[in-house]
């Protein structure tokens, strides 16, 4: 087991930002922490990073309690927050590297190695030496990405880490991140951006009002949200087709394409007699279907359906 979260509670006076939080993780991978703005994802990672001691509950690290682990645990972590609040803004992007490498041990030569690496994934090569202070904003979370993996972590928590890079970095990213997750570093990855989560993940910890709502893959949340998955079926385009397939199923789900000659129609996998109905027809007037492909919704739509069915 890495982590075992049992009954966190972190309140702020009468207010309480997590209650009772239970959490395992017991494989390496990424997993997105998703919610609604006060969810309690910020929360939830300060006090795994104990920036913030809990109210009540526990978090054991491979089977230690965290709040009895002295700054070796600091050495097996890598962080990026909110507001880059992990750079030092006087200082290059080379001598921030070169502080937090030698804080977590590292000799000097690996030091360089590994800055030279980073500076090519984040295209950085000839502004090592720019105050970070008065870079922009991109820039400024490239290096604080770079600060976060210099000593190659066991445990990254990362905060929106592609949020105001480029398109080209932030796919370089994306990569790099994969890369240690494969070489078995467990990453904490909160982002609004939907298509960064689909490119890094398929486990997911849903928080809400500060209680974990879901925890498993994406792949069990979509299919849980049957009712929005359909079928289309591509039919060879004809009046008569059409009026032969209206004359049974409402023509509410039919879609011509004149340009292509088809006749699109997307049937919810929940009615199977409907979709028995079609088959049926097709067969009994000779109508050609050309291609039975599933139509599955998209996450941010399951997201937003999940959102709303737990509020109705």
């Amino acid at each position: 087991m890495i982590y075992c979260v049992e009954n966190l509670t972190k309140s702020f006076g009468e207010y309480t930002a997590l209650g009772n939080l239970c959490v395992e993780i017991s494989e390496s991978g990424i997993y997105g922490i998703l919610g609604p703005n006060g969810a309690g994802k910020s929360t939830f990672i300060k006090l795994m990073l104990k920036i913030l001691a809990p109210s009540s509950g526990n978090i054991y690290y491979n089977g230690v309690n965290i709040k009895y682990i002295g700054n070796d645990y600091f050495k097996d972590i890598g962080a990026v927050l909110e507001g880059n609040r992990n750079l030092y803004w006087y200082m290059s992007a080379e001598e921030n590297l070169r502080y937090y490498g030698r804080l977590m041990g590292m000799p000097d030569n690996k030091i360089r190695r590994r800055t030279d690496e980073l500076l090519s994934v984040m295209d950085l090569h000839g502004h090592e030496n720019k105050k970070v202070g008065y870079c922009s904003r991109g820039m400024q979370q490239k290096v604080a990405l770079m600060a976060a993996l210099i000593h190659s972590p066991k445990i990254l928590f990362l905060d929106e880490p592609t949020l105001g890079l480029d398109l080209a970095t932030k796919l370089s990213v994306i990569s790099e991140i994969r890369k240690m997750a494969a070489e078995g570093t467990t990453v904490f990855l909160t982002t609004h951006q939907i298509d960064v989560l689909e490119r890094l993940t398929n486990k997911l910890i849903i928080l809400e009002n500060g209680s974990a709502t879901y925890q498993g893959s994406i792949d069990s949340l979509v299919y849980s949200h049957k009712c929005q998955q359909r079928t289309e079926y591509i039919l060879e385009y004809t009046e008569e087709a059409v009026n032969t397939i209206a004359s049974v199923i409402s023509l509410e789900p039919i879609i011509i394409n004149e340009e292509k000659s088809q006749i699109h129609l997307k049937i919810s996998d929940l009615d199977e007699k409907l979709k028995d109905t079609l088959i049926q027809i097709c067969a009994n007037n000779h109508l050609k279907i050309i291609a039975v492909t599933p139509d599955i919704p998209k996450l941010e739509d399951v997201l937003i359906s999940f959102w709303r069915n737990r509020h109705d």
